[in-house]
């Protein structure tokens, strides 16, 4: 093994010297390939542009160029890759088991984001969205694919998805694209981007009706706004007292799933607030255990406006995670918020802490913790980060 470590060294030496922008290359290609894959699979456009097999392809494609980045030219010893290897094969196993394999392509980019700049990742991860999106909206309006309009129950307000597969997929990726341009601008908005960013919000929630994603848009506005302020208080906070709040969050929504009843009134507001959320996690709970290393749990939502009598989902990221991928891979989450509260404060860039701590709180509410055509936050881990925070 060492020989074959020795060896790997002097030829990513070679290759290194010779391409110096290699693993950028390598990286920045596969990432763009991959998120396309994600965010095409949250539109219309699925068996019109692109088939279920050629999302595999898309996905394992770039999966596969990234490990050969981790093995043949990062930095890493022979313990590091027998973790990561590790690591993989749990989350395949868990993967074949949820028959869901997000968290398993997810941990070859959080792993292979070593060495990269995160402002190139940020700007990838816009780009194609920004692409998708549009391109979903033009199909959508020529009538090319189905465009999705749906009402509440409780409202006659049309939702629009305008060729997203439900509107509140379209809101939340305008909410996490909103958080990342914000980050790439250290939090430090011009007056018209924050014109631009109040419009967008207004837009987004006349065309989707969406109320959380509203919320979260008008609140990742006032901490831009009032980010200094935030920045001296969140000074005081250790990364062992952020992570301590997060967790006790993320059991506060599983709790209160499980012990849901129309009875306890509290809890009925909430469940009626959140479209029915916690009545779902409650049959959850009912109808599985927990299992160590995850289950496949039947769902059926309303995604691409399919009419449906039988509706079931799960829309907690926790729950989610605990229900359908385990308590090994729901741990690990744990780990994985601790270490990242610590790497941010390490390094002082509390408007990374401020983007983590909102993505942290709609997870709670919603499905996409591990996309990562939504959360980029989880990419920060090994990439290169600004070393000192502007203020």
């Amino acid at each position: 093994m060492e020989e074959l470590m020795t060896v790997r060294n002097k030829y990513k030496a070679k290759l290194t010297t010779r391409f110096p922008e290699l693993r950028t290359w390598i990286y920045l290609g596969a990432l763009s390939i991959y998120l396309l894959a994600m965010a095409l699979k949250g539109t219309m456009l699925v068996n019109f542009l692109i088939t279920q097999r050629g999302i595999f392809y898309l996905s394992a494609l770039p999966a596969f160029l990234v490990l050969l980045k981790i093995v043949f030219l990062d930095e890493h010893d022979l313990k590091d890759l027998a973790i990561f290897f590790l690591l993989e094969v749990v989350l395949f196993a868990v993967g074949t088991s949820a028959d869901e394999f997000l968290i398993f392509y997810f941990l070859f980019f959080i792993v292979g984001a070593q060495g990269i700049n995160i402002d190139q990742i940020l700007k990838v991860f816009l780009s194609v969205n920004l692409f998708v999106i549009g391109l979903a909206f033009v199909f959508s309006s020529l009538g090319s694919v189905k465009s999705v309009i749906v009402t509440r129950s409780d409202s006659p307000a049309l939702r629009f998805a305008l060729g997203a597969v439900y509107p509140t997929d379209l809101a939340s990726r305008v909410f996490f694209m909103m958080m990342a341009y914000a980050v790439l601008k250290r939090f430090k908005l011009t007056v018209a981007e924050y014109i631009s960013y109040v419009a967008l919000t207004l837009l987004i929630y006349v065309v989707t009706d969406t109320r959380i994603d509203l919320m979260l848009m008008l609140l990742l506005i006032g901490c831009i706004f009032f980010y200094e302020r935030l920045n001296v208080f969140l000074k005081k906070l250790s990364a062992q007292a952020l992570s301590l709040l997060s967790t006790l969050y993320i059991f506060v929504i599983i709790l209160s799933g499980y012990f849901y009843s129309p009875q306890f009134g509290l809890l009925a507001k909430i469940n009626n607030f959140l479209s029915g959320r916690l009545f779902y996690e409650h049959v959850a709970f009912e109808n599985y255990n927990v299992p160590i290393l995850g289950q496949f749990i039947y769902q059926n939502g309303f995604g691409g406006g399919f009419k449906i009598l039988d509706y079931f989902y799960l829309d907690s990221s926790y729950v989610r995670t605990l229900m359908m991928h385990g308590l090994v891979v729901f741990s690990l989450l744990l780990v994985l918020i601790y270490v990242l509260f610590v790497r941010f404060k390490k390094v002082e860039l509390n408007y990374w802490i401020i983007c983590f701590l909102l993505v942290i709180l709609t997870s709670g509410i919603d499905q996409h913790l591990w996309n990562i055509s939504y959360n980029f936050i989880f990419l920060a881990l090994f990439a290169k980060l600004p070393q000192k925070q502007a203020i």
